[in-house]
């Protein structure tokens, strides 16, 4: 064999070796992604956009694609079941929906599997493990973390932080006398009366799994019979506290009165959920 044949065959050789190398990268690169990703299976995760559309789509940056409908954070939880790979530009996440439900004897909430709501994740790879760890921070949280309750609206903050301020409103500067609420009931002034009341609406995952029960709001009557400052002193969950809040912010009340005055007063109101008040 010529000198110059020996050459061609090594020249061959390193070509396939090369080739082969980065073959080798490559595998080793997607298979820590989909460690990454599967590590994702049995953790008790949560749609931090709070979206309740069961397709969703996920740039390499996290970043939500479209404008899928929003809900309440107890009907954003999903079970992820099984990860795959599509194709080498995207991740699939396939699991089921769960809903969330507050426990009034244990005082936790507790997650109830919708097991009729497939929902399927599917992110764009970012090209390295590490960051797409970070994608998955951007688009889960687990459990219920301090950035997923700051993204809350105000009535569920409150709640988990009973001591936090309000935003400024019209209350700035009145005293709000306590009532049946918190704090020691004000001797020398009527309580707030009911003028107009709207009943909260059912949700479909809470008739389907016939949940229902009570959500207790705290919140203050103004001067004018206004709710202000509505927040959920005790829960129900699948989506019903919500609902509550919505329909008692349309509530309309006698204000409390003070010495012939009619003064801000904070109270705790009960929103009831009965199955038998549902039409079959």
């Amino acid at each position: 064999m010529t000198r110059r044949n020996k050459a061609a065959i090594v020249f061959v050789w390193m070509i396939g070796w090369v080739a082969g190398l980065g073959q080798s990268t490559q595998g080793t690169v997607a298979g820590a992604e989909m460690t990454a990703a599967s590590l994702l299976v049995g953790r008790a995760l949560f749609l931090r956009g709070f979206y309740l559309n069961n397709e969703l789509t996920y740039d390499a940056a996290g970043k939500v694609r479209g404008e899928p409908k929003v809900g309440d954070w107890t009907l954003a939880a999903m079970n992820v079941l099984t990860v795959a790979r599509r194709g080498t530009g995207e991740i699939e996440l396939d699991g089921v929906r769960a809903a969330v439900r507050y426990n009034t004897d244990n005082h936790e909430f507790e997650r109830h599997v919708l097991k009729d709501e497939k929902i399927q994740v599917v992110v764009a790879d970012p090209g390295d493990s590490t960051r797409l760890e970070a994608v998955f921070a951007e688009i889960f949280s687990v459990g219920i973390d301090p950035e997923m309750q700051r993204a809350m609206p105000d009535y569920w903050r409150h709640y988990f932080n009973p001591a936090l301020a309000w935003p400024q409103d019209a209350l700035d500067g009145q005293t709000v006398y306590p009532m049946n609420g918190p704090g020691e009931p004000s001797k020398d002034v009527i309580e707030p009366k009911v003028d107009h009341r709207v009943e909260a609406k059912f949700g479909d995952p809470a008739l389907r799994d016939r949940v229902q029960g009570s959500v207790e709001l705290r919140l203050v009557v103004d001067a004018s019979g206004v709710p202000r400052r509505v927040a959920i002193a005790r829960p129900l969950g699948y989506g019903l506290d919500a609902s509550a809040v919505e329909a008692v912010q349309k509530w309309r009340f006698a204000p409390g009165m003070r010495g012939g005055s009619p003064v801000a007063t904070s109270v705790v109101v009960e929103q009831q959920f009965s199955l038998a008040n549902q039409r079959p």
